[in-house]
């Protein structure tokens, strides 16, 4: 056995063993005490059994909008029948299309289907992305091709066992094609495909506008044709879907923007800044999911929310901007991660954009230990903890403990911070790379 195990390199040996114990044997502590775990997902997912908490609210408002309506979608749907659809029209293309071509009954197979591939195609872009990153620098490249391999099928382990992008699937969320474009999104800058880069961006923007930021990031690092590209894809899906659906509805949804930032959730699940105040001041229920109603308004939530969001955001596109790793995935990572934890509201499975992150990170701590020999273990458990459904923490719910089911938000801060710090590592004039 220890013969067996000597021929793979010493960073492989350490992916099996956080497979085998930040995985397997996570889960298997967590079935013991009877918590709901990664298996539970894996076997839904390999049913191709999902719910439909995007689709019926998009079916819904698609069906809406076809039928020639007399009011806004957004005020008819949002505000009168409290469906709380927060979509942009522009992501009603998808459903459009798949109107267009299949029959009505079978729109949501297809769109199970669809899903199903694009959590297939997640983790292939993650671990392809692991593989390039990896056998980029000499420090972290295979020994031979069965080194090479045995990380490969090692990565692909790890991405189909991540709990946020799994339950994506499992819930019928349209977070499903996020996850996969902001993958492949990376994986395009990563491979030097900057105009498919900004595609990929235009496309994320189309479901959620907050992605739209991305185009900012490019002008303050001058990537003109990344900026070109998803200004220009962008415009073409906007204009589409203003053709079909009308102006009105895409003006109304600015109302919804206004009132979901004004309130959020206080639901558990939501690893935001504005979930986190709303369960430390004991705002709203945190114990379960209203389909219908938000939290109470509460002025310190609104603010710390717009403060805290506000600081991330001006961290990520301006720090990593004066170094000389500005327009690098890293920088390029941060800035992702900050849009999520600066929205609203960001559930589990919204942060199935940490598992590519992870993989950009590992090369980089490897040869840059921000906290000496504690940086790999320490990333190892945030790792453990993002891959993992932690839903023991609602029993803390009400609690003065409560700032601990914000466990997830903790690990993505941390891994902001540790993104920026690699950006800081390398820092020098602001000319010295392009």
């Amino acid at each position: 056995m220890n013969a067996f195990a000597s021929r793979f390199s010493p960073l492989t040996r350490g992916l099996a063993l956080f497979v085998v114990v930040g995985v397997l044997g996570v889960n298997a502590v967590l079935a013991g005490l009877g918590q709901h775990g990664i298996a539970e997902e894996l076997r839904l997912f390999g049913s191709g059994v999902q719910g439909v908490d995007s689709w019926r609210p998009m079916n819904q408002a698609h069906a809406y909008l076809v039928a020639g309506p007399e009011r806004p979608l957004y005020e008819w749907l949002f505000f009168d029948q409290r469906i709380k659809f927060i979509y942009p029209p522009t992501s009603l293309l998808l459903i459009d299309a798949i109107a267009a071509t299949f029959s009505k009954s079978s729109l949501r197979a297809v769109l199970g289907v669809f899903s199903w591939l694009l959590v297939a195609l997640t983790a292939v872009f993650s671990t392809a992305l692991l593989d390039r990153v990896l056998e980029a620098a000499p420090a972290t490249r295979a020994r031979d091709g069965a080194d090479r391999i045995a990380r490969v099928l090692l990565g692909l382990v790890a991405s189909f066992a991540f709990y946020p992008i799994l339950k994506a699937y499992t819930l019928g969320q349209m977070q499903v094609w996020v996850n996969a474009l902001f993958a492949a999104f990376l994986f395009a800058w990563v491979t030097h495909r900057r105009r498919s880069a900004g595609v990929l961006v235009a496309l994320m923007a189309a479901v959620k506008p907050q992605y739209g930021v991305f185009v900012l990031w490019g002008l303050l690092r001058r990537e003109l044709g990344f900026v070109a590209a998803a200004a220009s894809a962008g415009g073409v899906l906007l204009a589409i879907s203003v053709l079909r659906f009308g102006w009105e509805s895409h003006l109304d949804y600015l109302s919804v923007l206004g009132h979901v930032s004004r309130l959020g959730e206080a639901y558990w699940p939501n690893q935001t800044i504005n979930g986190f105040l709303h369960r430390l001041l004991f705002n709203g229920v945190s114990t379960h999911w209203d389909p219908h109603l938000y939290p109470p308004y509460h002025l310190g939530v609104h603010l710390g929310t717009l403060l805290g969001g506000g600081l991330l955001l001006t961290l990520a596109l301006w720090l990593p901007a004066r170094t000389r790793s500005r327009a690098g995935p890293i920088d390029l990572a941060a800035t992702g991660l900050a849009l999520t934890m600066a929205s609203p509201v960001a559930w589990e499975h919204h942060y199935g954009v940490l598992l590519p992150i992870f993989v950009l990170l590992l090369p980089e701590l490897i040869r840059r230990p921000l906290l000496a020999a504690a940086t790999l273990p320490v990333f190892a458990v945030a790792v453990a903890i993002a891959s993992n459904p932690w839903l023991g923490l609602g029993a803390l719910s009400g609690t003065p403990w409560n700032p601990l089911q914000s466990l997830l938000l903790f690990v993505a801060l941390g891994t902001f911070a540790a993104a920026l710090a690699l950006c800081a590592d390398t820092a020098g004039p602001e000319n010295a790379a392009d």
